[in-house]
């Protein structure tokens, strides 16, 4: 038989007591009533009042605290000593909060309560198990013994010899052990002599140990981090990595959730052999579409008794309406950074560095725009670069717009270049555009500019142009294109989409090459293209171009090299390009990609060759996906002119339940103008759920 005790519930002698109450106010409400009908009335408004805002508040008028009950299979009260004693599946409940022992003795005088055997302690957060207990119905607070605490929504495991409940989520735990895993033998732990918890925020553990299994890897006499699998502010997994000229590499992430629109992230690197380096990140949203981050690292190179500073900074405002702007900040002190520091190949091919800024201001149908560009040339020996900064460029922009049967469009700006060596100066530009198009089968389009551009030079004279230069020019083009659909049957369906052309620019005057406006040339050309579309029931699976030009001012050879290019998206992507050049007789370039899904593995080749430039390059990839947890890939880049094997890499990556880990292994190639050999680098990245982790390199 079950028996109940019931902490605070209903009484008879308080019945009887509401009883006599309600009579005597019956009476005086009578008396009310006839002494003033108003006072009555307004009475009632008032209490019709009242209920409505309570209805409509978000607590219950006159809440108390929920009753507590307590089942058990049997139940021995004291009263010696106001203790009652319950054993045999004993259940506590207080409202969402439950409590489950094997048996119970509850102090009736304090609401203390002393579990033990098999403890479960259960609230909406938390679930807390334990050998024993000691605990306060009232003050939510108490010890638990040899206990483990599960946080529902987070998804951390709290062990320890002893758990003391201090707050609504606040813990101390000796002889902690904190983890994400749901295996009784966890994939990692952090263990410590001492931890601090606050479920949902943060974690401080004193003697902290990181164990991967039974094996401890790290120890630091103090950890703070996250308790929970949002950000928060604390330590995040750090990286590991070695390579061949700068030793063994650590990097330590801190991050700091600083609001909810806005945080930080701060790094330091550690080379063996090289040296020390620091960073930090800071990132931000606003009201208004405003969003923008910004990274300063620093590394001291103690072998080459060299600093590297690196900035990138990016910053928007997007309007419709309004003013908006953005910049977009990319700085080195030392061309050869990327070359040296960088794990992204993208990072040490690339040849300019280039940082932008703009503020524009939309009209109906126009802008008005102020920008500048400033790049830096990030080969060898490039301190003095030819490289055109423009700095800065004012600019107005009319949009399409109709005006009767014709469109008209414009683009003018005034820009100030400067550069190491070479042509300086300043340029204004306007070119004003008209526009006209009909047709219906066949279409036909129509363009005519005129364009004026003013010149005043520096440093002109090496480069035989005069102080003021003016140039004019007038360009005209018309277009004719259609297209022809031909459907022999539901699963074929054959487009062709021929077009012809025709460019005439009469004159052109040299003048120095700052940017594409200057590329312009006289012309008489005729061009023709035609594109070849085949279609099946699922759409598109072949695409064809070819096209060509002929210009009638070049009479050495006025015929374009002709260019194919062909796209197949099924059953795999292939794309190619090519073009011929009937004078060499040879092909001036050759380019082609294609992907290979085949059941787990995926084959990626591409081809790169360009005949003037004497290079041919390939790069292959081939990708290995065993499971959702396991995949890898490998990718090489060759030179076949003469550099052999470039850089290569093998990227794995594996992932569980509560962790992951990356290990990216690099190969560089030599380094012939600083005479350096090719080097292999090895990274390591864990993810350790609900603490984070950062990339090794931004």
């Amino acid at each position: 038989m079950k028996h109940t005790m019931q902490d605070a519930g209903f009484s008879p002698q308080a019945s009887r007591r509401g009883d006599r109450m309600q009579d005597t106010a019956y009476k005086k409400k009578s008396i009310m009533y006839h002494v003033s009908c108003i006072m009555y009335h307004s009475f009632l408004f008032f209490l019709l009042l009242f209920s409505v805002c309570c209805l409509q508040s978000a607590v219950y008028c006159f809440a108390e605290e929920p009753p507590t009950f307590i089942t058990s299979d049997s139940l021995k009260y004291e009263k010696s000593t106001s203790m009652y004693t319950a054993k045999g599946s004993v259940l506590v409940e207080q409202g969402e909060t439950i409590m489950i022992a094997n048996e119970m003795q509850y102090d009736e005088k304090t609401s203390n309560v002393f579990p033990e055997g098999n403890v479960i302690f259960d609230t909406p957060d938390i679930i807390l198990k334990a050998e024993k207990a000691e605990f306060n119905l009232n003050t939510k607070k108490g010890t638990f013994y040899n206990a483990e605490i599960f946080s529902k929504k987070e998804k951390f495991r709290v062990s320890g010899e002893e758990i003391e409940k201090k707050g609504e989520k606040e813990y101390f735990i000796k002889k902690a052990s904190i983890t994400t895993c749901e295996n009784p033998s966890p994939e990692w732990c952090i263990k410590g002599r001492t931890a601090d918890i606050i479920i949902g925020d943060r974690f401080k553990v004193r003697d902290a140990t990181f164990h991967v299994k039974d094996f401890p890897f790290l120890y630091t006499p103090y950890l703070l981090g996250p308790a929970l699998t949002e950000r928060k502010t604390g330590l995040l997994t750090p990286v590991f990595g070695h390579t061949q000229s700068k030793g063994f590499y650590y990097r330590q992430p801190f991050f700091w959730a600083i609001d909810e629109d806005k945080d930080a992230t701060f790094i330091v690197d550690w080379y063996t052999k090289a040296g020390l380096g620091e960073g930090a990140e800071y990132r931000y949203v606003a009201p208004g579409n405003v969003e923008g981050k910004h990274w300063l690292y620093h590394f001291r190179d103690k072998k080459a008794e060299l600093d590297f500073y690196e900035l990138k900074s990016t910053h928007s405002k997007r309007s419709k309406d309004g003013l908006s702007g953005y910049w977009n900040i990319n700085l080195l002190s030392e061309e050869n950074f990327y070359r040296e520091f960088s794990m992204h190949r993208d990072e040490r091919v690339n040849r300019f560095l280039e940082s932008t800024g703009e503020l524009t201001l939309p009209s109906d149908n126009s802008r008005l725009y102020l920008m500048s560009q400033y790049i830096i040339d990030l080969k060898d020996g490039s301190h003095n670069s030819a490289v055109a900064q423009r700095l800065p460029e004012l600019g107005y922009v009319v949009n399409p717009s109709s005006a009767g049967p014709l469109v008209f469009s414009m683009t003018s700006s005034a820009s100030n270049f400067a550069r190491d060596k070479g042509v300086s100066g300043q340029r204004l530009d306007i070119y004003p555009k008209l526009s006209h198009s009909f047709g219906d089968r066949v279409i036909i389009f129509q363009n005519l500019g005129l364009r004026e551009t003013v010149y005043s030079l520096q440093d002109n004279a090496d480069e035989g142009f005069k102080s003021s230069v003016h140039r004019d020019m007038f360009d005209y083009n018309i277009t004719a294109s259609s297209r022809f659909i031909k459907k022999y049957s539901e699963n074929f369906t054959h487009g062709i989409e021929p077009s012809l052309g025709y460019t005439f620019v009469p004159w052109i005057k040299n003048v120095p090459l700052f940017d594409s406006t200057e590329l312009s040339t006289k012309q008489s050309t005729i061009g023709m293209s035609l594109t070849n579309r085949l279609l099946d029931k699922k759409g598109e699976f072949l695409t064809v171009s070819v096209s060509e030009s002929y210009n009638t001012y070049e009479r050495d050879v006025p015929l374009s090299p002709l260019s194919v290019s062909a796209y197949i998206p099924r059953p795999f992507p292939v794309t190619a390009d090519a073009s011929y050049n009937h004078y060499t007789d040879r092909m001036e370039t050759i380019n082609s990609s294609v992907s290979i899904p085949f059941k787990k593995f995926a084959f990626s080749f591409g081809e790169r060759y360009n005949q003037p430039n004497n290079t041919m390059f390939y790069d292959i990839g081939v990708g290995y996906t065993h499971s959702k947890n396991l995949s890898a890939e490998v990718k090489l880049w060759y030179d076949s002119k003469g550099g052999g094997m470039r850089d290569s890499s093998f990227i794995m990556k594996y992932l569980q339940q509560c962790w992951g880990m990356t290990i990216m292994v690099n190969r560089k190639p030599p380094d012939e103008v600083n005479n350096k050999p090719s080097e292999i680098s090895v990274f390591v990245t864990f993810d350790l759920l609900g603490l984070g982790s950062y990339s090794a390199r931004k």
